[in-house]
């Protein structure tokens, strides 16, 4: 029998949760895949969440899978003509439900093309994270010229740039969750945001 399909709720971050999110954040797997990928301290930590508290431009969820905490999704403003948004995530627990990095997917296309005025999501991913390269690619997302070329352990690597414009996810979003295993598309259902 297939796992009943969890219910995805990202609610704004607060000081509760901001332990576990630098936890996450300074695991090696994570940091890795992070244009910086230097350990936080908590002083760093606790000035990045004030000035993020302070910033219109930027939110920051925390993903509760069937109300436990296992990852992150955020969104900031990116200087560019039609309104456009950045996105990121990670998921900081081993032992989540299979199919939640495409609960990430949806949620960010949701959030961005559904929730709010922008017209365009947009997402940068460093060249070796060939997993989320593989699901921006499943998505449809458009990919647009590489961003910098960038040196890490001795290796040449390039910043991958990706867009979905608004049109496009409604034209592709029913097609695609069809195309996902029934399980995630049932789950896909049970997204919410709290705003």
């Amino acid at each position: 029998m297939a796992p009943r399909s969890p219910t995805s709720r990202f609610s704004p971050l607060t000081s509760n949760e901001l332990e576990l999110v630098l936890q996450w954040r300074n695991q090696p797997h994570i940091r890795q895949n992070m244009h910086n990928q230097d350990e936080i301290i908590w002083s760093q930590h606790n000035k990045w969440f004030d000035a993020l508290e302070n910033d219109d431009s930027r939110c920051f969820f925390v993903f509760y899978q069937n109300d436990r905490p296992i990852g992150v999704l955020n969104f900031s403003e990116h200087q560019s003509t039609p309104y456009t948004l950045e996105w990121g995530c990670y998921i900081g627990e081993d032992d989540v439900w299979p199919g939640s990095g495409l609960l990430l997917e949806i949620a960010a296309l949701q959030y961005a093309l559904e929730l709010t005025d922008a017209a365009v999501l947009y997402a940068e991913v460093l060249s070796f994270n060939k997993s989320v390269i593989k699901l921006h690619t499943l998505f449809q997302y458009t990919a647009l010229e590489d961003g910098r070329a960038f040196m890490r352990n001795e290796e040449k690597h390039s910043v991958k740039r990706f867009e979905y414009k608004r049109e496009q996810w409604q034209n592709n979003k029913t097609k695609i969750l069809s195309r996902l295993p029934k399980q995630v598309s049932a789950a896909a259902n049970l997204i919410q945001f709290d705003l």
